[in-house]
């Protein structure tokens, strides 16, 4: 069956899964969600070594270009999620050979690929004029694998973001099309956010939380109070933590607005990676269309 990140524990046909979009997770994926995380002082360790960074900088490039042609964000997220999973894991190297990183990201895009469409094997993969053989990508596949500990059917924000927004009353049937906005914009600006090393040491279910929080002070800012204290009522939500988050968000949209930009994170990643002059870089999101009137919700 195919992969979704929304419903990571879910073995069911892809139409049953559309049709039960609603679905509250299994309180167990708050449980499990670490897990599926890179370990803690990755994100450190990102920050202290220019070379390291770069070098996941770089791996995180090679995935956009191999999945490209995929044409699947879902299929480039567990890619890259894998990615730093398995970078954490190992004792990364500041001076890794630019081709075994290639191998890694490969590799990682195509069991990103498997686990999305089953039927996927290494010979459709969008790999011309590279050296790779399928057996040299399904060797690595193995090693990353065993790294992960077999556990690909990551828990991602994805997984959380309709269970909190069942947990918001005042979004009735009514407000179908407000609960689709929100949902809409957290996962565009989840999706961008991935590329930000800044946002790797929080759990999942935190950057769904504050994704939605921070969407609904755009859409809906007279509610956000009051969504706010639903959120954080949550057992499972550390508060402190969503509040770090959030305001991170935050910082990174002002940080936006005064440069101006309009890159999508794609484009920001093609052209600072195109000069061998740029070592370290944080890719910058498109810039979220602000609504022009306020909607209570």
């Amino acid at each position: 069956m195919e992969f979704h990140l929304e419903h990571p524990l879910s073995h069911s046909s892809s139409s049953s899964i559309h049709n039960n979009d609603d679905a509250l997770p299994p309180h167990s994926l708050f449980l499990v969600e670490q897990q599926h995380m890179p370990s803690p002082h990755y994100s450190h360790t990102l920050k202290s070594s220019a070379s390291l960074l770069s070098n996941r900088n770089h791996a995180v490039s090679s995935i956009i270009q191999y999945s490209r042609k995929l044409d699947d964000p879902s299929l480039t997220y567990l890619a890259v999620n894998y990615l730093d999973r398995f970078l954490s894991s190992e004792d990364m190297m500041p001076q890794s050979k630019p081709w075994i990183l290639k191998l890694i990201s490969l590799s990682c895009v195509s069991l990103s690929a498997k686990m999305r469409k089953p039927e996927t094997s290494v010979y459709d993969l969008p790999v011309e004029g590279e050296m790779f053989e399928a057996q040299m990508i399904e060797r690595m596949e193995n090693v990353i694998l065993g790294a992960l500990k077999w556990r690909m059917r990551s828990v991602t924000p994805f997984s959380f973001l309709s269970f909190f927004l069942n947990r918001l009353p005042e979004l009735n049937e009514d407000h179908s099309v407000l609960k689709h906005s929100l949902k809409s914009q957290a996962t565009d600006l989840t999706f961008n956010l991935q590329h930000d090393i800044n946002f790797l040491e929080f759990k999942p279910s935190v950057m769904a939380a504050a994704a939605l929080l921070f969407a609904s002070s755009e859409l809906c800012p007279q509610q956000f109070p009051c969504f706010s204290n639903r959120i954080c009522q949550c057992t499972y939500v550390n508060k402190d933590e969503l509040m770090e988050c959030y305001k991170a968000m935050q910082e990174r949209d002002v940080v936006e607005d005064n440069e101006g930009s309009n890159d999508t994170a794609v484009n920001v990643l093609d052209q600072q990676f195109s000069s061998c002059e740029e070592s370290a870089i944080t890719a910058s999101s498109p810039k979220r269309r602000k609504t022009s009137t306020t909607r209570p919700c």
